[in-house]
């Protein structure tokens, strides 16, 4: 399916499960968190991102018989608080590896939209679009800039396109009362993504571009 296709089916699905096609967005884009050039200067953004990350795990991980998240709505107010307070005290100059964890900061806080505001197609639809974006800027990182050239080329867009489709297809096809909804593949799809893209990430960026030297 298309963007646009994702989109209106996503718009049919009950407010908790847009929150899980949102919530797993951060799975896939927010899993480079054993990168070490976070320490010393960026461990702040880490663990922004790390909470922003597991919110997201528990909202996909939520029983499917209620439409109210266990995530409760001050838990995604604080997270917002403290996703801007690491934007705010970012360095605009900084190194090109804080510029990378930047974009997923202001991304997760895209994201977060959509958590709080499920209702709102609207920020579904630039959450999306966003995560496109990441996809495309991963595989061009990879094939241009991986050591030696010797990437094993990864489709991230391909691949983004497809999980966020089968999600939704997956929540569409679930019982009233949440049964059928298969979190575990849904997660595993997810983590399937993060792990190739956080690769590029950590390949492509020298030491000196995080700081470190």
């Amino acid at each position: 399916m298309s963007a646009d296709d994702d989109v209106q089916q996503a718009s049919l699905l009950a407010p908790q499960d847009r929150r899980r096609v949102a919530a797993l967005l951060l799975v896939r884009y927010c899993g480079f968190l054993e990168d070490p050039k976070f320490a010393p200067w960026f461990e702040r953004h880490h663990d922004a991102l790390a909470a922003a990350r597991d919110i997201a795990l528990r909202i996909c991980r939520q029983d499917g018989d209620t439409d109210r998240s266990e995530v409760s709505d001050e838990e995604l107010d604080g997270l917002r608080g403290r996703l801007e307070e690491v934007l705010e005290g970012s360095d605009p100059d900084g190194p090109p590896f804080e510029t990378e964890v930047v974009d997923h900061l202001v991304f997760a806080t895209e994201v977060l939209d959509a958590l709080q505001e499920p209702e709102a197609t609207e920020h579904l639809v630039h959450a999306f679009e966003r995560a496109d974006e990441l996809a495309e800027a991963r595989y061009d990182m990879g094939t241009e800039d991986y050591p030696g050239g010797e990437w094993e080329e990864v489709d991230f867009v391909a691949l983004e396109s497809e999980a966020r489709t089968a999600d939704i297809r997956s929540l569409s096809s679930a019982g009233p009362d949440g049964t059928g909804i298969d979190v575990p593949a849904m997660l595993a799809r997810s983590e399937a993504f993060a792990r190739p893209y956080a690769d590029v990430i950590a390949r492509c960026y020298s030491e000196e571009e995080a700081g470190r030297s």
